[in-house]
C-alpha cells in the first residue's frame, strides 16, 4: 500500500542533499558533532541543532524500513535494506552516542542550545550515559537480531482451525468470538501450537535472557533492570513503585475481579474468563461494515474534538491508515511518528469487532499524540515515557465513550459497549502485574532460570492473580502462558506501562463526566507536552493523579463496578 508523506521542512543545519541512508552521510556528520564541540553561544545552536535534524532524519528513515516490512512481509530485499541500515548506520550512532553525550554534558554552552527545560536532559543523559558503552552497543546490536528472528518466526505461526490452516494472530482473535464453541476450539488450536513449539519459544528466550545478562555485566549493574528501565526513560519511578502497584492490584483488584466472576454467566473456564454476555453488545459495530466503521470512526474523532477529525481526515486522504488485514501484511496494531515529516502512520489488521474497534480508537490516540510532538523543535523532549504514551490512547478511549451510539444504532449495545470495556480493563490489571512480577523475578535472579522453572513460576504467579479461573484439563497450558506474551521478547518490562496510564485515564473519564470540554481540553493540553514535564507533572497537567496506592484503586474499581450495575 502506498502512503504519501508531506514534503519535509528545509534543513537549517544539514546539507541540503543529505541521506540518512548513506553511511558516508552520516559518518560525515558524525565526525563533525565529535571533532568540532560547541565554542560559543553560535556554534552551540548550531550543534545541537545539526543533532537534533540527523536524529530526526534516522529516526524516519529507520521508521520507514521497518513500517515497509510490516506492510510486505514477503519482501526479502526491505528486511536486508533494514539490516543493512542497522549495520550501517545505527552501528554507527550506537558507538558514538557515549562521545556525543559528554559533548552535551560537559559543555558551558549547554543551556544556550536549545529552550531551557529546567536541567531535565542533563539528569537523564547522565543516567543513560552509563548505558551507551561500545561492549554494551555490540551486545544490543546482537539482542535487535534476536528480536527480528522471534518477529520473523511469530509473524509466519499457523494453525490448524475450523478445517484450514489460518495464522496464529487470526485465532488469537477467535478467542474472544461470541459463540462459546467458536472460542473453545480457537483456544485449543492457539495453545497447541503454543506447545508444539514450546522448544522454538524458549531457546529464542534463553538467548535474549543469556544476552541480557550480559549487558547487565559489562555494564557493571547488578541485573538488567536497571538498564530495562534507563532504555524505557523511566526515571521517575523504580522497581519499589512497581511492587507497590502490583501488590494494590493484588489486595484490591484481584477480590474485585473474583467477585464480578461470580455475575459473568459463565463457566470460568480459560475461554470463558473475559465474556460476560449481559454486557456485551448483541451485534458487531458498524453493522460489521469496514468502511462504515471507518466513516463512524472519524464522525466519533469530530464528536470528541474537530480537530481529531481533521488528522482522521487527512490520515486517510493520504493513505496514513492501513487498517485491515490481507495476505503478506504482517499481523498486530501499532502507530508509528515520522520526526522529520511530522505525521503519524496506524497500522492495523483490525476485524470489525468490538475489541478491535476499541484497539483502533487506541492507536489514534498514539497517533494524536505523535502529530502534537512534532511541533516541540528538540527531538530529546518529544517523547515522554510509554506510560503516559498509553495515557494518551487509552484516554481517547474513554473519552470516546460517550459517542459509541455513532457505532451501535440500539442505544443497549452502544452502552454495553463501554460497560465491556471498563469490564476488561479490570481484567487486565492482574494480568499486568502477572508480567510485570515475573519479569522482575526472572532477571533478578542470580541464578540463569531454566525454561521449566521459568513455567512453574508463571503457574504460582497465575494462582495469585487469576484465582477465579478453572484451568481443569488446562494446566498444561497455562504454565507456558509466558511464552506467548510478545513484549517479553521485544520489550521487557513494557507492559507495566499499559497499567500505570490506565490509572490516569480512568480517572480522565471521570473528570470527563464532571465537565466533558475541560476534560478534552486538558487531554490535549497534556499531549501536547511532550517530554518536557516528568511523568508525574504530565499526569498533573491532565488533572489525574500518579498514584499507585490502594485507596485510589479501590476508589476506580467501585467507580467502574458502579458504572456497570448502573
Amino acid at each position: 500500500m502506498a502512503y504519501t508523506l508531506p514534503q519535509k521542512p528545509q534543513k537549517r543545519f544539514l546539507p541540503t542533499k543529505f541521506n540518512p541512508l548513506h553511511k558516508k552521510d552520516v559518518i560525515e556528520i558524525i565526525h563533525k558533532l565529535i571533532q568540532f564541540p560547541p565554542t560559543d553561544f553560535k556554534t552551540a545552536q548550531q550543534w545541537f541543532g545539526t543533532y537534533h535534524e540527523l536524529s530526526c532524519a534516522v529516526s524516519e528513515a529507520q521508521a520507514i524500513l521497518e513500517l515497509n516490512i510490516n506492510l510486505d512481509n514477503t519482501n526479502k530485499n526491505l528486511e536486508k535494506k533494514l539490516l543493512e541500515f542497522e549495520q550501517n548506520i545505527l552501528n554507527e550512532l550506537l558507538l558514538c552516542r557515549e562521545k556525543m553525550m559528554d559533548i552535551y554534558l560537559s559543555s558551558p554552552f549547554k543551556y544556550s542550545m536549545h529552550a531551557f527545560e529546567q536541567g531535565k536532559i542533563e539528569k537523564e543523559l547522565g543516567i543513560r550515559k552509563k548505558f551507551s558503552i561500545p561492549e554494551l552497543s555490540s551486545l544490543q546490536l546482537e539482542e535487535n537480531k534476536l528480536i527480528r528472528e522471534y518477529k520473523h518466526f511469530t509473524n509466519l505461526a499457523s494453525t490448524q482451525f475450523e478445517g484450514q490452516t489460518v495464522l496464529l494472530s487470526a485465532v488469537s482473535g477467535k478467542m474472544h468470538d461470541l459463540n462459546e464453541r467458536t472460542r473453545k476450539d480457537a483456544f485449543f488450536a492457539y495453545w497447541n501450537f503454543i506447545q508444539s513449539n514450546e522448544q522454538k519459544y524458549q531457546t529464542l528466550f534463553d538467548e535474549l535472557l543469556h544476552n541480557r545478562r550480559q549487558q547487565a555485566t559489562v555494564s557493571g549493574c547488578k541485573n538488567y533492570t536497571e538498564i530495562a528501565f534507563a532504555e524505557l526513560g523511566r526515571f521517575d519511578y523504580g522497581t519499589s513503585e512497581c511492587a507497590l502497584l502490583r501488590n494494590s492490584i493484588s489486595k484490591v483488584v484481584v477480590p474485585c475481579v473474583t467477585q464480578i466472576s461470580l455475575k459473568q454467566e459463565v463457566s470460568l473456564a480459560p475461554w470463558n474468563a473475559q465474556v460476560w454476555p449481559s454486557i456485551t453488545p448483541t451485534v458487531p459495530p458498524a453493522h460489521g461494515s469496514r468502511s462504515e466503521l471507518i466513516n463512524s470512526l472519524q464522525k466519533l474523532m469530530i464528536k470528541i474534538h474537530p480537530m481529531f477529525g481533521k488528522l482522521f481526515e487527512e490520515m486517510l486522504k493520504n493513505s496514513l491508515i492501513d487498517a485491515f488485514p490481507r495476505q503478506g501484511k504482517s499481523p498486530g496494531a501499532f502507530s508509528v511518528t515520522f520526526q522529520e515529516s511530522g505525521v503519524p502512520f496506524l497500522f492495523g489488521n483490525f476485524g470489525v469487532n468490538l475489541r478491535d474497534m476499541f484497539t483502533f480508537i487506541h492507536e489514534f490516540g498514539h497517533c494524536l499524540h505523535g502529530f502534537a510532538v512534532t511541533n516541540i523543535d528538540n527531538i530529546l523532549l518529544r517523547h515522554p515515557g510509554f506510560e503516559f504514551c498509553e495515557l494518551a490512547s487509552i484516554g481517547l478511549e474513554l473519552l470516546a465513550s460517550p459517542f459509541l451510539n455513532l457505532l451501535w444504532l440500539n442505544p443497549n449495545d452502544a452502552k454495553n459497549a463501554h460497560k465491556y470495556q471498563l469490564f476488561q480493563m479490570l481484567q487486565f490489571w492482574p494480568f499486568m502485574a502477572m508480567m510485570d512480577e515475573w519479569q522482575h523475578t526472572v532477571y533478578v535472579s542470580e541464578k540463569f532460570l531454566t525454561a521449566p522453572e521459568r513455567n512453574e513460576l508463571w503457574l504460582q504467579i497465575s494462582k495469585k492473580y487469576k484465582p477465579h479461573v478453572n484451568w481443569d484439563g488446562c494446566l498444561q497450558y497455562e504454565k507456558l502462558g509466558w511464552l506467548s506474551r510478545p513484549h517479553i521478547y521485544t520489550s521487557p518490562f513494557y507492559f507495566i506501562d499499559y497499567g500505570i496510564a490506565q490509572i490516569g485515564a480512568l480517572q480522565l473519564w471521570l473528570n470527563s463526566k464532571q465537565n466533558y470540554p475541560l476534560a478534552v481540553q486538558k487531554y490535549i493540553s497534556g499531549i501536547s507536552l511532550g517530554a518536557q514535564l516528568s511523568i508525574p507533572d504530565l499526569f498533573k497537567a491532565l488533572d489525574v493523579r500518579f498514584d499507585f496506592s490502594e485507596e485510589l484503586i479501590n476508589k476506580l474499581c467501585n467507580k467502574i463496578l458502579n458504572e456497570i450495575n448502573n
